[in-house]
Parts: structure tokens; sequence; C-alpha cells
């Protein structure tokens, strides 16, 4: 099957979005699909993710010049610094930006419409709703190619971005399927867009860990909890920090570890000092390599998502892969995933709630133990490439049949889709 993925840009080393497509491509590309990306805008220069793609031998292409994509990164930097400067006017400031940009992608309508013309996938995947998601899915449709769009997160959430999500509704009936990452994503997106069918399940795709340790990361008695996220509001760095000290108050053999960065860093600094912290966290910056997330991933105990909005967060089930325990808010598709044999889950916000989560695990290591196994277990049956790739293969095909296309001949021949989420994937055959 030829499969292209489509996309504005990639947003940089974490994004969970670009993280899931590539992903996507290189595990189809390994299983024989023939698979390339397309992107409105070309990646930065060393971009972790066009290396990736350019590693496994996956095509990667844009429609806009570099010089394009410069005067973007620029006018977003003159936006932020604006909003930063006349606060009472950011909400004005950000909505203008994003409709001007929406208008300039919409220029690249014929450049799509002759690209997908020339290489004619047998199917389009958009994933998210970013700048240039509209004008792709409208383009695949103009010249007849089956295209599906993939929600990551939770439309019209979190607040502001309302007018990304009523813009990209309009032609969300377009596609000939839409897929959300779990069966409480699916059926939220459902209710949210009554005007659309019924959201299938694709679940994300995780190569996991080369090796799992099961024993403790740091000196017996001790036990690391860790952070990996942008540190901006949303992901609750400062809710993590909160937390711990909370924990401390009855489990004073902690620590922390956080990777990731953003503009809540100097705020994250300032309340470890404030608590007397600085001892016992360490600041990791960010992880760009399998490596470097399985060295950090091997180092800590428990991994903790404190996060207000997300869909299911990538980090999870990194973490789910390396056999950790899990403390996570309940947001988004986290409860599908974060049962109690695997961690805990709390109320988004709550740092007590977050505090006594972490003084429990502190002090049962066979808890923690325990709980890691179940969610290694867990991670090989919905998240490895065996399991998540005959459902992808299937809703591809699906998608093909529904637009009269799939007696090219291309489609390969898959073992029936048996993903545990298959019976609320919408799939028409039977497992």
């Amino acid at each position: 099957m030829k499969i292209l993925f489509c996309k504005n840009t990639f947003a940089g080393p974490i994004s969970g979005a670009d993280e899931i497509a590539v992903s996507y491509a290189i595990e189809l590309k390994k299983a024989g699909n023939s698979v390339s990306v397309l992107l409105v805008q070309p990646p930065i220069p060393g971009d972790v993710q066009a290396a990736r793609l350019k590693d496994a031998g996956v095509p990667l292409s844009s429609l806009a010049s570099t010089a394009f994509s410069t005067s973007l990164v620029l006018a977003r930097t003159v936006a932020i610094s604006l909003m930063h400067t006349f606060s009472p006017m950011s909400r004005l400031i950000r909505s203008n930006s994003r409709r001007l940009v929406f208008h300039l992608l919409q220029r690249y309508h014929a450049a799509c419409c002759e690209y997908l013309t020339c290489h004619r996938p047998d199917v389009v995947h958009v994933m998210t709703p970013d700048p240039g998601a509209v004008m792709l899915i409208r383009a695949a449709h103009a010249v007849g190619i089956p295209v599906i769009y993939h929600e990551v997160g939770i439309p019209f959430h979190p607040p502001g971005f309302e007018e990304v999500y009523e813009r990209l509704a309009t032609v969300l009936p377009l596609c000939s399927r839409v897929a959300a990452l779990s069966p409480s994503l699916a059926e939220e997106m459902g209710r949210i867009l009554p005007n659309i069918d019924q959201p299938l399940v694709l679940p994300l795709i995780s190569q996991g860990a080369a090796s799992v340790n099961l024993g403790p990361s740091t000196q017996e008695g001790v036990a690391c909890f860790g952070f990996a996220a942008r540190l901006e509001h949303l992901k609750g760095p400062l809710r993590f920090v909160e937390g711990l000290a909370i924990a401390r108050c009855t489990q004073p053999a902690v620590k922390l570890k956080i990777a990731g960065d953003g503009s809540q860093r100097s705020h994250l600094i300032a309340l470890l000092q404030k608590l007397d912290f600085e001892k016992e966290a360490e600041l990791t910056g960010v992880y760009t390599t399998p490596h470097g997330r399985s060295r950090f991933m091997h180092s800590i105990d428990v991994f903790v998502s404190p996060s207000l909005s997300e869909g299911t967060p990538n980090s999870v089930i990194e973490a789910m892969a390396h056999a950790k325990a899990v403390i996570a808010t309940d947001v988004g598709g986290t409860a599908d995933i974060i049962t109690e044999d695997v961690g805990i889950v709390v109320p988004p916000g709550d740092s007590k709630a977050l505090g006594a989560a972490m003084a429990q695990l502190a002090g049962d290591a066979e808890l923690r133990r325990a709980m890691g196994r179940a969610a290694r277990s867990k991670f090989e049956r919905l998240f490895t490439p065996r399991a998540v790739l005959p459902l992808l293969i299937d809703f591809y095909e699906g998608a093909v049949s529904q637009n009269h296309l799939a007696g090219n001949g291309r489609a390969r021949k898959i073992v029936p889709a048996s993903h545990p989420w298959f019976q609320v994937s919408g799939n028409s055959k039977s497992p």
C-alpha cells in the first residue's frame, strides 16, 4: 500500500503529533509498505524527526521554500513578543496571527494537488489541526484520493483553539475516515463533532525499550520520580514539584528528574529553590534520541504526568514500555491506559492528590515493581508495532474501499486485526 503522511511542518523535538506520524511511517515502511511524508513547510536544519525519516529510508518532501518557512518563524517570534508586551491584547494578536498563517498556507493548494496527482498515494493521512490541515484535506479530496484525519487530542481543547477547530470542522466531511487515539477520545470526539461519522480508534505506535530494568533506579530506599514534557503550564511541571514536596513530608527519601524545556523553566527553578528541593532535583534537558529516552526512563522509579490537557501522552506510553509505574491526571485518554494495576490516576490540578499518590508509591517498592510489570504487559498488548500495524493497515484498506479504489492490487494481505481496541475501532472485518 502507498501511504502519504501530511503535516504543516515538524514542531520541534517535543511534539507528540510528530512522534506519532514519524513512528507510523517508519514501522509501515519496515512492514513493506511504500511510505512518504509531505510537509507544507520544510523542517529546520538538523530536525530530529527529519533525521529519523532519512535513516529509515522514508522520503520527505515539502511544498514551501525555506525562505517562506523562515519568514513564518520570524513572524511567530514577533507575535509572541507582542503578546508578552501587550498582554491584554494577546488573544486578539494570537487570533489574527493564526488567521494570517491559515490564509497564507491556502496558497499551496494547487501545488499540493499537483504533488498528489504526480505521486498518487492510495491514502493520505493528515494528523492534528495544524495550520496546513484544512488545505491538505481539501487538496486530497479535490484529486480523488481518500484522506483520513487523525486527532491526537480533544477538539476545541484546551481553550483558545476554538477557531482552529471551527475551520477544521468545515472539511472533516471530506474525509473518508476520522480517527482518535483511544476509545474514550473517540467517544468524546464524536460527541463534540456530531456532524461526522463516529471516529475510529488508531492507537499510537511505540518502539518501546531495548531492555527493561525492573530494579531500583537509585540507591535502595530512595524513590525517584520523573517528569518528561514541555515546561509549560498545561503540562503541569509546577504541580509535579508541589506534589513531590507534599510527599516528602511523610516520605523524605525521594528524588525527582525533569526532562524538557519551555517557558516555565525559570519558574520551576525558583520553586525548587523555595521548597529547598535543589539537591534532590535534576533537570536533564530535552532528550531527542531513543537512547536518551531510555537512559532517562531507566533512571527513575515512577513516571508522573500531571498535565491539565492531553490526548494519549507519548511519554506515559514510553514509561510503560520501560516497565515504570505511572501517576497521571485524569485527562484525555489517560483512563483508557492507566488502570489501577498500572498506576494511579488523580484529578488534574490537584497537588494534594498528586502528593498522596507519590507518597504511596515512594513507600512501597514492591507495589512500584508490580505496577511496572503490569505497565509493560499492557504496553505490549496496546502499543507495539505487532499490536497496532494490523489495525492501521485494516483502517487504510477500509478508507480505500470506501472510495472505490480497493481493486488496484496494491493492498497487502495481512492477519486480521486482533488489537484489544479492535471492536471499538468500528472495523467491519471479523477479528
